[in-house]
């Protein structure tokens, strides 16, 4: 069994799932930008999931848009829920276990879990020949996950995996896999579907405590 955990903005109940049986355990990223958890828990909070993944192999970490806007070299991207007096550190820590973030992981069973999904538009753009080839892409140039489009809230296929909306991901499937994605708050985890063997999975459940198994 896999687990998947949606944006956790500083919460902190993903530790009570952290003990239980599993293969891997997803985080979809945005750990940063709470409108209600003070700095210094979200700080703590990135720190302990950064510690456990190094201590756990199984454990693997997205980035979110929350956080990729912290990132040195990234080009006039500030969203809602910025902290700038707050900038220095959190972008010192971000750096600083940017080797434990990705943008999308995929599974030998076609899921692609990332915080936003992917589109055959923006996959095309990187010009990669496996989703994977998004992360080399990123690590080259960081500024290919820049918001773009005419969207104002990114609901536009030429939108990056940290930013596309699911509006966009439906009507722009990569072909041939599975997404798990969060990123876009939703009542309770959402399946809907991609084709008839393909599904888009919403896991942002906001602040409901709950977690996706697969």
């Amino acid at each position: 069994m896999r687990y998947a955990i949606g944006d956790v903005h500083g919460r902190t109940f993903w530790k009570s799932y952290i003990k239980e049986d599993y293969r891997e355990f997803y985080f979809t990223g945005d750990y940063f930008d709470s409108f209600n958890i003070p700095f210094s828990k979200q700080f703590e909070n990135f720190l302990e999931i950064c510690e456990t993944a190094r201590t756990d192999g199984r454990i693997r970490m997205c980035l979110g848009n929350h956080d990729y806007h912290y990132l040195r070299g990234v080009r006039n991207q500030q969203y809602s829920g910025f902290q700038d007096h707050n900038f220095d550190k959190i972008n010192t820590v971000l750096e600083k276990n940017i080797d434990l973030l990705r943008i999308v992981y995929v599974t030998g069973d076609k899921y692609i879990i990332s915080h936003a999904g992917v589109t055959a538009f923006f996959f095309k753009s990187i010009s990669g020949v496996t989703p994977e080839d998004i992360n080399s892409a990123f690590d080259k140039n960081r500024n290919i996950l820049n918001f773009n489009g005419y969207d104002i809230y990114g609901d536009d296929i030429t939108q990056s995996p940290i930013w596309v909306r699911p509006g966009s991901l439906q009507s722009d499937p990569l072909p041939g896999y599975n997404q798990i994605v969060g990123h876009t708050p939703v009542r309770g985890i959402t399946e809907i579907d991609l084709s008839d063997e393909y599904r888009l999975t919403l896991i942002d459940t906001h602040n409901i405590k709950s977690i996706y198994r697969f």
